[in-house]
């Protein structure tokens, strides 16, 4: 394509964006129809949730080998979107259809899958298409697979010979749905050509960089299945290099099959996500919970009920609660709430407790809910209806007119020591059993109606917990995100097997899925952290092949601060434009270290210091989790906590970067990353 003409072709996409957006962003005058239980017509604060504007946004386009005189009006081409729209020309579909299987190549095809000529991808700085990459997929190309022609949008259409179920009240009037075509049979999918290589981006002179290796081999090393080919790469890496920012943002353009496969699986399939760091987990989890609960979704892999997206910490939820609202348009049938902010929301706190998250293993055993249940069962036998104190006083007890709730010596001497309720409500090691009280007795009414529990980071959710989501989650689908080598407690559970034992999970045990391709890390850094990890499960397929060696320095225990201190420097001035952070089990060393040379805590984010116009995340492992930066610094990691042999936080801190990584340290190194 030369110049002149892709010039012509970006000014086309852009008038027909125009277009779009504005008809996206009329619909939110409409008076909006609520879907769900009557319980999430509300925000928690009482008031009515305001709509969010849509930013409308075209996500691609897809030309056909061939028109359709049917679907598409003799048309070979169509755009996919955020939602349906009517544009006057060319049809929209959103990304949530069955037809946009053919912009992302997954596995479940439409039956314009087979007859794809090319997909073309769209570059957007700030809502603006600025660029488009273009993937040949048909062995022959039409010499203008994309027509410049004035932008109508039907119903998205279904897979031919299936009645495509009445639509829900629709916000806004909607054309007519065109009649169906005739059936024909399922088309068999067609591999997409690889497009070429673009050379990466040379890293700094000062850090060495090793040689590429390519993605097959590295995975034949494996022993493991090649992954998926890689969709849209040129564009990809272009993301991959752009500075990380403080919220996950919407990758649809750049959703690969093998993600798209997993967001777009049945609301009531339950499923098991395996996948080590930057490999994609975190946004699946978000488009997998807009997908359930769009309105463009096939009504049988929806549900009427609401989706709970539950993650490690509120920075997490914080970090993908920006791109649920951007693809549902700020759905009230999505809650997005960390596993500390879920409890404290069901115990009506706003404040987290301070403590250890358990002491033993007492704390959070799933014996504590039977005991509870037992509490409340007995208390209404005696004709009144109990208060949580009522039942935890009864649990200090251990008995009501005699009748204990367990006789096992163990479990009498730890009730014995519970303390009273006030003291309980300041320990974090008791709100598990706190929560799971009050949820027994009065759960809140905004919780009510869930029907599909997403658990991201689940490899650090308790067996108390594991009891207090499943007596939440009435439809018993789950979705559950994790990597047990990121394990952090020896309190939580070793195995998915003994996860599926505490869940009521219908026609037996879900599938466990896996993600292979990392994408947020280069090879240099998870080669080096996975040096942590068992030898059979080091095998590293990187996306970003290269990238700088991390520096790993070390030094005098009265030098640590400036060390520290220097390395964020530098990194900050490598990524002026993203984001860096320091890790360290001791936050607040570090954060007496930024003051004394100036720096001072933002006044919005208590993890933010601010020095001029820079910026530095200080996190301690446990806050760092589902998050990401250009730039690390991993301080002292013979003081991150370890795990029955495992160093699951240490392993985590050393997989945030997207770029560089510094390891600065006085004490000796754990022996695992002393061997070269």
């Amino acid at each position: 394509m030369t110049l002149r003409r892709k010039q012509l072709d970006l000014e086309d996409e852009r008038t027909a964006q125009k277009r779009y957006r504005k008809k996206m962003q009329d619909k939110v005058v409409w008076p909006v129809a609520h879907y769900g239980p009557k319980n999430t017509a509300r925000t928690g604060n009482g008031a009515p949730r305001r709509p969010v504007m849509p930013p409308g946004q075209l996500v691609g386009r897809v030309a056909l080998t061939t028109p359709d005189e049917d679907l598409l009006s003799g048309h070979a081409d169509f755009y996919i979107g955020e939602s349906y729209a009517d544009l006057e020309g060319v049809k929209v579909y959103s990304w949530a259809s069955d037809v946009a299987c053919t912009f992302f190549r997954g596995s479940r095809h439409h039956e314009f899958c087979e007859d794809v000529a090319v997909i073309r991808a769209f570059v957007h700085r700030l809502d603006e298409i600025v660029d488009f990459h273009d993937e040949p997929i048909a062995d022959e190309i039409p010499a203008q697979p994309f027509r410049k022609r004035t932008l109508t949008i039907p119903t998205a259409p279904g897979r031919k010979g299936t009645l495509r179920p009445p639509a829900k009240p629709p916000v806004a009037p909607q054309p007519p749905t065109p009649p169906s075509a005739a059936p024909r049979s399922a088309p068999a999918h067609r591999a997409p050509t690889q497009p070429t290589h673009p050379k990466p981006a040379t890293p700094p002179p000062a850090q060495p960089v090793r040689p590429a290796v390519p993605a097959a081999r590295a995975a034949a090393g494996s022993g493991r299945a090649a992954p998926p080919p890689v969709r849209a790469e040129a564009l990809l890496r272009a993301q991959l290099a752009a500075p990380r920012t403080k919220s996950l943002a919407p990758v649809l353009a750049t959703l690969q099959p093998d993600q798209y496969d997993l967001v777009t699986v049945p609301a009531m399939d339950s499923m098991i996500i395996e996948g080590q760091p930057g490999t994609g987990k975190t946004i699946v989890a978000s488009h997998r919970a807009a997908y359930l609960v769009s309105d463009d979704t096939r009504a049988e892999n929806t549900l009427d009920g609401d989706v709970l997206i539950v993650g490690p910490t509120s920075s997490y939820s914080r970090h993908v609660r920006t791109v649920i609202d951007r693809l549902t348009g700020g759905s009230e049938r999505v809650r997005v709430l960390s596993l500390p902010e879920l409890m404290l929301h069901i115990l009506d706190m706003r404040r987290e407790p301070q403590g250890t998250i358990s002491r033993s293993w007492q704390d959070v055993d799933k014996d504590l809910a039977m005991f509870v249940r037992a509490a409340v069962t007995r208390l209404k036998a005696t004709g009144t209806m109990p208060t949580p104190d009522d039942v935890y006083e009864h649990l200090r007890r251990n008995h009501t007119s005699g009748h204990p709730v367990t006789r096992d010596p163990e479990w009498v001497a730890y009730l014995r020591r519970l303390p009273p309720a006030r003291g309980a409500l300041t320990m974090r090691a008791h709100t598990p059993l706190l929560a799971t009280i009050q949820w027994e007795v009065a759960k809140p009414i905004d919780l009510v109606g869930i029907e599909h529990i997403i658990v991201d980071e689940a490899q650090d959710v308790t067996p108390l917990e594991w009891i207090l989501l499943a007596s939440m989650n009435e439809a018993h689908a789950w979705t559950l995100i994790g990597d047990l080598n990121q394990r952090r407690s020896d309190h939580t559970l070793a195995s998915w097997r003994q996860v599926l034992a505490l869940l009521a999970v219908p026609d037996g045990d879900p599938p466990i899925r896996r993600l292979e391709r990392g994408y947020r890390s280069t090879r240099p850094i998870l080669e080096y952290a996975n040096r942590l990890l068992p030898a059979a499960e080091r095998a590293v397929l990187a996306f970003q092949e290269e990238g700088p060696e991390p520096t790993v320095e070390k030094c005098q225990q009265s030098g640590l601060g400036t060390t520290v201190l220097r390395h964020v420097t530098r990194l900050q001035a490598a990524h002026s434009q993203g984001t860096v952070a320091v890790i360290t089990a001791n936050p607040k060393a570090a954060e007496t270290m930024l003051r004394l040379a100036g720096w001072a805590k933002s006044l919005n984010d208590p993890y933010t210091w601010q020095d001029s116009e820079r910026e530095v995340t200080v996190a301690h492992p446990d806050s760092a989790r589902g998050l990401e930066f250009d730039g690390v610094v991993v301080v002292e990691p013979a003081d991150f906590p370890q795990n029955l042999g495992r160093q699951g936080p240490l392993y985590t801190a050393l997989t945030r970067p997207n770029r560089e990584l510094a390891v600065v340290h006085t004490k000796p190194l754990p022996e695992r990353l002393r061997k070269r």
